[in-house]
């Protein structure tokens, strides 16, 4: 059996994830399908290609590396040498699992970086977003200010219009009054007259 950290881009903290869903050992990645592999926390489907690559590679380079230590007694026969002829044979399926491993790491790389485009664009988005939205709120600010500034300038004028008015009309009655003053006077002085008259009269009668 092969270890799980003996899978390529597996570490510690991984291998404990793996193993506690149920992926004890590289074999198991082996066999397993990368929907499976994709529900381990922290694995795509991506990167659970790679994995199983790699995981395939581990058993086969594991089960290459044990062959030749069988085969070590016989060195002196000749038959040992055609097993010798033989060791390519085992590792052409290595060879091809790394190619295949390349392929997935290629395109898990590439999913990799569409996604940090994809994120990329997403962040310029929403940062032209808040831009638009935060000029948004300062225009509507500036409306309220100058609806705000108009207002006032409409009631000052409004009270200088009323004082305006008051100070006519005050006027006016001040006028009003003053003719008024100026009519009784004269009326006064009229009655005057002719009491003074009627004066004059009575003292003539009373000298006759």
């Amino acid at each position: 059996m092969t270890a799980v950290t003996d899978v390529k881009g597996v570490g510690e903290a991984l291998g404990k994830s793996l193993i506690a869903n149920g992926f004890k050992t590289a074999e198991a990645i082996a066999n397993a399908g990368p929907a499976d592999l994709a529900k381990v926390p922290r694995i795509g489907e991506a990167r659970a290609a790679v994995l199983i690559a790699s995981a395939k590679e581990a058993v086969a380079t594991k089960l290459a590396a044990k062959k030749p230590a069988v085969a070590k007694p016989a060195t002196a026969k000749p038959t040992t040498r055609r097993a010798s002829t033989r060791k390519p044979a085992t590792r052409r399926p290595a060879a091809r699992k790394t190619v295949a491993a390349a392929a997935a790491e290629k395109r898990a790389e590439e999913a990799a970086r569409k996604a940090a485009e994809e994120k990329a664009a997403a962040e310029a988005a929403a940062a032209k977003a808040r831009k638009k939205a935060k000029a948004k709120a300062k225009a509507e600010k500036a409306a309220r200010k100058l609806q705000e500034m108009e207002a006032e300038f409409s009631k000052a004028k409004d009270k200088v219009k009323a004082k305006t008015k008051k100070d006519k009309k005050s006027k006016k009655d001040d006028k009003k009054k003053a003719e008024k003053k100026k009519a009784d006077k004269k009326k006064a002085g009229k009655k005057k007259d002719i009491k003074k008259k009627d004066k004059k009269k009575g003292k003539k009668k009373a000298k006759k």
